[in-house]
């Protein structure tokens, strides 16, 4: 993740301070925060437009810096935005565009991760193509500047083409309720309602979609086929009710 966390930079915010006090109830607040004071408004604080909430960010962003290394703070950060894809964070990333762990993904694959927290959706490299492979490549750019990778390094990873995964791959999901169920239940009787609801837990079961899937299609086949043989088909006969409708009911059922 050396790499990603090299990426992202602190944008000076004094501008922004300047400008909001300027308008002060004027309009609304502007804001390209620093990373700190994103990690600070994603974590602690909400989507609020005001100049209250803005203030919090700033005051919360220097407690923060005086508490954590800019590494830490930078891996907090990486780790909660958004990235596209349905993807929150470098690591689900990962694997939704390249079906890779972090500590897989070779140097023009992280470059491409590092070049999303910008503007993940001007970036889908299924919508814009080019758009994608030439912010990539800006950033292996950046990265040979400043010494990260060599120029061999550089040379393969900007010819590499930006292959990600089919979005129906990369979302490959089925559905499982009583499994899911179970599962919760007993993440729920392991660590307690606030955890399990607030904790950010990222969870892993033995559940294969492809398999689900085929299991299910086989149920739903064999239900279908059975139902067929041995189900319902309608009333047998009608009879008509008032005196002696038993009788009637004998012969019908004969």
């Amino acid at each position: 993740m050396s790499f990603i966390f090299h990426a992202c930079t602190h944008i000076n915010c004094d501008f922004f301070a300047v400008t909001n006090a300027q308008h002060w109830g004027q309009k609304r607040p502007v804001g390209a925060s620093t990373i700190t004071q994103q990690v600070a408004k994603n974590f602690l604080l909400s989507n609020e437009v005001s100049i209250e909430r803005k203030v919090k960010e700033a005051l919360l962003a220097m407690r923060i810096e005086e508490a954590l290394p800019k590494r830490r703070i930078a891996e907090l950060y990486l780790n909660e935005i958004y990235l596209g894809f349905q993807a929150y964070g470098v690591a689900s990333a990962a694997l939704m565009y390249f079906g890779k762990s972090l500590d897989e993904l070779d140097v023009h694959e992280v470059a491409f991760l590092a070049a999303l927290p910008k503007a993940p959706n001007n970036y889908n490299p299924q919508r814009y193509p080019d758009r994608a492979k030439d912010r990539r490549d800006w950033v292996l750019g950046r990265m040979l500047d400043d010494g990260k990778i060599s120029v061999a390094e550089y040379d393969r990873a900007k010819t590499a083409p930006l292959t990600v995964r089919n979005r129906a791959e990369a979302l490959d999901t089925a559905r499982a309720d009583y499994f899911a169920e179970d599962v919760r239940r007993e993440l729920l009787a392991r660590f307690g309602e606030e955890m399990l609801h607030k904790g950010g837990l990222s969870v892993r079961a033995s559940l294969n979609p492809q398999l689900q899937k085929t299991v299910d299609e086989a149920l739903r086949k064999g239900m279908i086929a059975y139902d067929r043989r041995h189900g319902w088909r309608g009333a047998h006969a009608q009879i008509q009710l008032g005196v002696g409708w038993q009788q009637r009911l004998q012969q019908a059922s004969k």
